[in-house]
């Protein structure tokens, strides 16, 4: 997240980036205080303006090959989208986080909370709102309005046809609720193939070269987003096929749905810790796992030892 502050304030206001700040070295400071990211985003609404929190999540699609971020952006549609928002928190436990209510196909709402004490803060809620619209337009929404509420009962329209509004006086507007609506969603087709290859599959000898290939196919999709939390019925639509089916396919090659996403996971972990330099905290987030602790107990089982010395080997 800090990188993302950086990266677009160093397009937009150079001027604003303080002079010991850097980018994250995500080998030695995989975590960054909460208090130095507020830090930065209470310089940028004081100096800038809140257009300019507001627009820092613009540059999600150009600030480097984050495996996060680029999991982020290659998503299905706007649920997942807040699927992997809502796991992004918790796997990181976000002491602030997003409440999120896809209400209508083409409407959410969303409320700003704290766990633990404390509540977020303007500029932090500011920047929330603009990234969340930065992904849902990246991912294939168009036509996007986002409305705040202001004190005495409005709404003020903060973002529309590609630009951002802010009241006079920003007390007025409250920061921590907001709704976006979107005319019309359409699926990204330009998404890169994943750099990492499909995993050898164990089947039988006994198994057909189209029995093979079918798996094999289905297995595609999960590398098409490992970070997506995939359920059965969900891989079974993308493949055109019914569930009872899938699951009878897999059946015939020894293979249960949870196994093989598992071993989708763990062969793309396994990419990202050769090819990398991503925290392992991100990279467990990223291929899919509920948390640090799930990642490594299932690394360890499948490979015989941890992330952390898989990736010493390389």
């Amino acid at each position: 997240m800090v990188d993302l502050i950086l990266y677009q304030i160093t397009q937009t206001n150079p001027a604003l980036i303080p002079t010991n700040a850097t980018l994250v070295d995500s080998v030695r400071q995989a975590n960054v205080s909460a208090e130095y990211k507020q830090d930065i985003l209470e310089l940028v609404l004081r100096e800038a303006g809140p257009k300019s929190v507001l627009s820092i999540g613009q540059g999600i699609s150009n600030v480097g090959h984050d495996p996060i971020w680029h999991a982020a952006v290659r998503s299905a549609s706007p649920n997942v989208v807040f699927d992997k928002w809502h796991r992004f928190e918790a796997y990181g436990h976000s002491r602030n986080r997003l409440r999120i209510k896809h209400t209508h196909s083409k409407r959410a709402s969303f409320q700003r909370y704290s766990v633990g004490g404390g509540k977020p803060t303007t500029p932090e809620n500011l920047l929330i709102c603009g990234l969340i619209i930065a992904l849902l337009e990246v991912n294939g929404c168009s036509g996007l309005r986002c409305d705040m509420p202001l004190e005495g009962g409005s709404t003020y329209c903060v973002y529309q046809d590609g630009r951002f509004t802010i009241p006079k006086d920003i007390s007025l507007l409250n920061s921590t609720t907001w709704a976006i609506e979107w005319q019309m969603f359409s699926a990204r087709t330009n998404i890169e193939k994943p750099q990492a290859e499909l995993p050898d599959i164990p089947m039988p000898r006994t198994c057909k070269s189209t029995m093979r290939k079918s798996v094999e196919s289905v297995a595609r999709f999960l590398v098409s987003d490992v970070s997506r939390q995939w359920k059965v019925a969900e891989l079974a639509r993308e493949a055109g096929q019914s569930t009872r089916s899938l699951q009878r396919q897999l059946s015939e090659a020894k293979l249960s749905f949870s196994q093989l996403v598992r071993l989708v996971r763990i062969h793309h972990a396994c990419h990202l810790l050769e090819s990398s330099s991503a925290p392992i905290t991100g990279i467990g987030y990223c291929t899919g796992f509920s948390d640090s602790a799930h990642f490594s107990r299932d690394f360890r089982a499948s490979m015989g030892m941890t992330p952390s010395d898989y990736r010493a080997l390389f």
